[in-house]
């Protein structure tokens, strides 16, 4: 009779074996729990991001851009607001938060700015005068808490936006004169700017902020193209008249200034040659009478001939008296010096 022999040592292997699969396996589901717990307790907020963290539906954290003022900015307006009551936990870091597992959920929103482009539209200036135009928008989303609770998607944000803006605009030009509407930029963009602040005031407690509205797009009416360009062409006209009148007022000054400027020159310089003059003369007198003291009867002979020199021409005829005094001193000078001879 064929007896069965019992192996102990390969029943011990594979009890180890099994010992070792079962230690294993237990291991790796525990490993995997804890990868699994650990991704549900994580989660990370990019540069460009913002995330609201909500607990059975309810908000329990905000997480903002580190550079995002929205609250400081409009404290007044988001008063008595969710995320500014104290309830919701508010940071500003992007980077790794983290939440409780299976437990809190995580909803992301951009935090980079769109562009709303409105539909063309007739609008009015003050003098009643017609436009089409087409408004653009930039905005951002600032508190995507308010954002989920009162908009909740973009669709709504969009259509919210174009029943403020546009309206805020038309009320803007309706203000404006055609001209200052048309050619004056300052006062459009003051407009637009009061206009600005009106709808932040009304879209702050929703979570967005409109950081700029500008008109995209004028189109005139038939009717009015003509009167416009009119109006124009009359307002250049006026400008080149005014700087033609500037010029010429500028350029009468330049010539009087010239003008006096030579006349200063010209009186100052007779003034100088009189002073010359008489200096000159003074000089001369002074040589007269050095000449006469030192030879009276030859200055007065040569006195006579500048005399006779002056008053007489080449076909001129002088009779004189032989005592005449122009004839005198010269006849008796030469009658001495004929007997000195």
């Amino acid at each position: 009779m064929e007896q069965n022999v019992y192996d102990f040592d390969r029943e011990a292997r594979k009890r180890y074996v099994r010992e070792r699969v079962r230690k294993l396996t237990i291991a790796g589901i525990i490993l995997l729990a804890l990868l699994v717990l650990l991704s549900q307790s994580l989660f990370v907020v990019g540069e460009a991001e913002q995330a609201v963290v909500s607990r059975f539906g309810v908000i329990r954290k905000l997480v903002l851009n580190s550079s995002n003022t929205f609250h400081e900015d409009y404290a007044s307006i988001l008063d008595g607001e969710i995320t500014t009551s104290g309830k919701v936990k508010v940071e500003n870091t992007s980077g790794l938060h983290f939440k409780m597992p299976f437990i809190d959920t995580v909803q992301t929103y951009s935090s980079r700015m769109y562009t709303y482009v409105s539909d063309s539209e007739v609008v009015n200036t003050a003098e009643k005068k017609q436009y089409y135009i087409k408004t653009y928008a930039q905005w951002s989303i600032e508190d995507p808490a308010l954002f989920s609770l009162k908009l909740g998607s973009m669709n709504s944000a969009e259509n919210q936006l174009d029943n403020l803006i546009h309206p805020v605009i038309v009320q803007a030009i309706n203000r404006l004169s055609a001209e200052d509407f048309v050619s004056n930029k300052d006062a459009l963009n003051a407009a637009l700017a009061q206009g600005l602040q009106t709808i932040n005031r009304d879209m702050a407690p929703r979570g967005i902020e409109i950081k700029d509205i500008q008109v995209h797009r004028t189109i005139l009416p038939s009717a009015n193209i003509e009167s416009t360009y009119s109006r124009m062409k009359a307002d250049r006209t006026k400008v080149a008249q005014q700087l033609r009148s500037e010029g010429e007022e500028s350029y009468l000054k330049a010539v009087a200034s010239a003008d006096l400027e030579a006349r200063v020159i010209e009186a100052e310089a007779v003034s100088e040659a009189g002073v010359i003059r008489g200096e000159g003369d003074a000089a001369a007198l002074e040589i007269y009478a050095n000449a006469y003291s030192a030879d009276e009867e030859f200055y007065a002979y040569w006195r006579s001939l500048q005399a006779l020199e002056s008053a007489l021409d080449e076909n001129s005829t002088l009779i004189l008296d032989r005592d005449h005094p122009l004839w005198k001193d010269l006849l008796t000078y030469a009658t001495a010096s004929s007997q000195a001879e």
